[in-house]
């Protein structure tokens, strides 16, 4: 196999790192795809990736350092607005630290794709060229998330290539319907079923050499194609148009009993998709079987839930540790005056530790209470932070929460 990227048997693209970008809603499964495409790459073919998430909760990156994986993760923002400038610096240092064949973008799922491509094409004399801009459609909720997202309709418009995710079990009636509505926003880029556990093949989605959003000398951001995207929505706060969000913190006694996984996972069924569209963080459970061991463990987990679906994947201690030394900085030595991240350390300091930390995002506006008292009940200590599409809070607690959701309820409102 013979995959373009600037391995010595290949000039296509003239020495540069090729660039792959991936798009698409919340929850779509494009990290998935990414981590399935490990399986089919030849040997000695390197590729790392850039993520884009909203919140600071970083489980992209602890599933692809599982699967062997080099990741940056940018948080905090939106890759096309907010990060604008960040992607430079991110890329050049994936470039130095690991010199990969190819690095794969995948964005939020609010991002716009054309701003993207122009800041890949403005690093051409930094040694990177735009390969291909990639769409991953998920065939059960499109119809769904496509009348509420403007950029999800956007992302399928402007897109080398369709990936047509969880299509199995989808009715040929309504399958058909799916691919009409993509074939209306989008006629001339193929469309692609993707079959769950069966790796993407790589050369399908790699040496593409995209035509979109070419730059027109200093002009770029004047290219056509690039103002009807952005016009419509043309603020860069335009994913808080689309989608709330939530981050939900928990703290509980060092040492202390961790919440079963019998009782996560009923929790997580009450979540209806068409409310919670996705859920990702981190949780401390116990009752966790490691490779088919009869023996049951309290372990922290990967959680990671679409639509109603869900994996629990224990994660192992050293990756954990690694990351905090990583990630975690000490309040009392902390130099960045923003405080954008949060000092969990002081929370360890009163006895506590981090055993619950998930972002949300869907239609949470009317249920963000339940939400709160739904992960906290367990916990003496919280915070919570929601990003609504008309506003903005935070609310804490540091003692139990009251048992029932109505005195919880009656307790927020007297504040």
């Amino acid at each position: 196999m013979d995959l373009p990227g600037r391995t010595p048997n290949t000039i296509s693209k003239g020495g540069k790192v090729p660039v792959t970008v991936f798009t698409g809603f919340v929850g779509v499964g494009k990290t998935t795809i990414i981590l399935s495409l490990m399986n089919s790459m030849p040997k000695g073919y390197k590729f790392c990736l850039l993520k884009n998430e909203f919140g600071d909760v970083k489980v992209d990156s602890q599933i692809a350092k599982l699967a062997n994986i080099d990741v940056q993760e940018m948080t905090n923002g939106c890759l096309c607005c907010v990060l604008v400038g960040q992607m430079k610096e991110g890329l050049l240092e994936l470039r130095e630290k690991y010199n990969p064949d190819r690095i794969i973008i995948e964005t939020s799922g609010s991002a716009f794709p054309g701003p993207i491509a122009w800041q890949i094409r403005e690093l051409a004399d930094e040694g990177f060229v735009l390969d291909s801009i990639l769409n991953v459609v998920d065939c059960q909720n499109f119809q769904g998330y496509a009348d509420n997202s403007y950029t999800a309709k956007l992302q399928a418009e402007y897109t080398d290539l369709v990936l047509l995710t969880k299509h199995e079990g989808v009715s040929e009636r309504d399958l058909d319907r799916v691919i009409d509505r993509v074939n209306d926003l989008n006629t001339d880029a193929p469309k692609v079923f993707v079959n769950k556990d069966v790796p993407v093949s790589p050369e399908l989605v790699f040496g593409l050499d995209t035509k979109l959003f070419e730059l027109q000398g200093a002009m770029g951001p004047h290219n056509a194609a690039f103002q009807k995207e952005i016009e419509p929505n043309g603020k860069s706060d335009h994913h808080e148009n689309e989608l709330d969000t939530m981050e939900i913190k928990c703290f509980g006694e060092k040492g202390g009993e961790a919440m079963s996984l019998d009782r996560f996972e009923n929790f997580l069924n009450t979540l209806d998709k068409e409310d919670v569209y996705r859920l990702k963080g981190f949780v401390r459970l116990s009752g966790i079987k490691v490779d088919d061991s009869a023996l049951a463990t309290t372990q922290m987990c990967v959680v990671n839930h679409a639509f109603g679906k869900w994996t629990v994947i224990p994660v192992p201690e050293k990756l954990l540790a690694a990351e905090k030394a990583e990630s975690e900085p000490d309040p009392e030595t902390c130099t960045d005056k923003s405080h954008n991240h949060s000092h969990s350390l002081s929370k360890q300091k009163e006895g506590l530790e981090l055993e619950l930390h998930f972002i949300l995002m869907g239609e949470l506006a009317a249920l963000r209470f339940k939400l709160v008292h739904g992960c906290g009940a367990l916990y003496p200590a919280g915070e919570a932070k929601f990003e609504l599409k008309s506003s903005s809070a935070k609310i804490s607690w540091n003692k139990p929460l009251p048992t029932t959701y109505s005195d919880f309820l009656a307790q927020q409102m007297a504040k």
